[in-house]
């Protein structure tokens, strides 16, 4: 059976990105609870962030920001197929990790 998606969105990067429903509760209740309620800022994030930097830490995963409230909104891509990758996470930050530049707007 299909994952019942939130939305599929595709990146300035040109890959398609998927947040499942599944995937969203795990995010909202023990990840980081901030974050309910705001799925359409996260889906803008992945359409239209400002700055996409690689990880550090692992080179398959893609950090995309997009301002918010004096701060940032950071939403984690990752996944085996460059093509198709998934929200791994989401969260409100302040500042920009490090990390080689990808795309900025």
């Amino acid at each position: 059976m299909a994952k019942r998606l939130i939305f599929a969105e595709t990146t300035p990067l040109g890959g398609r990105v998927v947040l499942t429903r599944d995937g969203w509760r795990l995010i909202v209740r023990f990840k980081h609870p901030a974050l309910a309620g705001h799925a359409q800022l996260v889906r803008q994030c992945v359409r239209d962030p400002e700055v996409i930097r690689v990880s550090q830490k692992d080179g398959s995963v893609h950090l995309h920001y997009r301002r918010i409230n004096g701060g940032y909104l950071c939403v984690v891509v990752g996944g085996a197929n460059p093509r198709q990758r998934i929200v791994i996470t989401a969260y409100f930050t302040k500042v920009i990790k490090e990390g080689g530049e990808l795309w900025t707007k």
